[in-house]
């Protein structure tokens, strides 16, 4: 057996031991985020949760399988048979799991379950048939290319707007044209169902759309889910947050880790609000804080809690550095 008191600080190992029901870990930088998750999953394992009950959701498949080794080492020698022989089958990220459950029932939603996955490249050149197909002379007026329009249908579909709502919002230099766009948007989805391909935004949606339509299906892997762990909740959108809340909804053992000041892609739809309202979503929640910092000096800390102190909207905290005080700051021009 791990001691685990003696691996973790007493902030991580509160969220290692008490992390049942609703959790929201907040996360510091340097205060050794990942350790903390992957004790939670070696600590689960080692009070018999089935490896197959454990969703763990990250945003890289590089932090997937370093959490997967790292989880390995905490085991050991004291790893069942099971552990040792299946690993963490059930770990990855959104678009991972999302493909391995769509491979099995992608037939509920009207596709073959040997459905293709159009890349970046693919998806722009299906849109360029689009165009044509709409009669679309970009040199005859000011029309945005295929990658453009392919951002474009990409951020609504994950921020949960319509492709007008989204247009009005954020491109109103086009506005006078939303027709024309919903148009192609339309075409684009009904190309990729003919040709039974998914691009990687349909991965995300389809799971939803899956496990809202279908009881038998949802049932089957909420209840497999005993614990689902989600790494980097800041950055998740809209239609993410609600497969997680799908997916813990039968157990409601679900912990997610994030920092609201470190939220940093917007731009690809993540909604802040997520982490921000994740209280109000799940009123039971236990909050954590994770505020040791062992990566900067104190001089670096003062400066960047002084900084998001003037954030309007956040979770309250003030890191701490276990390191000895070095040279201050510096600001080049």
């Amino acid at each position: 057996m791990n001691n685990f008191k003696e691996e973790l600080n007493d902030e991580q190992y509160r969220v290692v031991t008490e992390g049942d029901g609703p959790c929201l870990v907040l996360a510091g930088a340097g205060s050794g985020k990942t350790r903390t998750i992957t004790y939670r999953v070696a600590y689960l394992l080692e009070q018999g949760i089935s490896p197959e009950s454990i969703l763990l959701v990250t945003f890289t498949n590089k932090a997937a399988q370093e959490m997967k080794e790292r989880v390995a080492e905490i085991m050991g020698t004291t790893a069942s048979s099971s552990v040792e022989r299946k690993g963490l089958p059930w770990s990855g990220t959104f678009h991972h799991i999302a493909f391995r459950i769509l491979r099995q029932y992608a037939a509920v939603l009207g596709y073959q379950n040997n459905f293709t996955i159009l890349d970046s490249e693919d998806s722009r050149d299906l849109l360029k048939l689009c165009l044509k197909g709409e009669g679309v002379d970009r040199k005859a007026k000011r029309f945005p290319n295929a990658k453009v329009i392919n951002g474009m249908i990409s951020y609504a579909r994950n921020a949960s707007l319509s492709l007008s709502d989204l247009i009005i919002k954020r491109y109103s230099q086009w506005a006078d044209m939303a027709d024309v766009f919903s148009r192609i948007a339309s075409d684009y989805a009904k190309r990729k169902k003919e040709a039974n391909a998914m691009d990687f935004d349909d991965l995300l949606v389809n799971l939803q759309l899956l496990l809202l339509q279908s009881q038998s299906v949802r049932e089957r892997f909420t209840k497999q889910f005993h614990y689902v762990l989600v790494d980097e909740y800041q950055d998740t959108n809209k239609i993410q947050a609600a497969i997680v809340r799908l997916m813990s909804s039968h157990h409601h053992n679900l912990l997610v880790v994030g920092d609201d000041a470190q939220s940093i892609y917007s731009f690809r739809a993540a909604d802040i609000q997520n982490i921000l309202d994740f209280e109000m979503m799940y009123p039971d929640t236990k909050v954590f804080r994770l505020e040791t910092n062992y990566r900067s000096t104190p001089d670096i800390l003062d400066v960047a809690n002084d900084v998001i102190s003037h954030n309007e909207s956040q979770y309250k905290k003030s890191l701490r550095s276990v390191r000895d005080p070095f040279s201050l700051p510096e600001v080049h021009p």
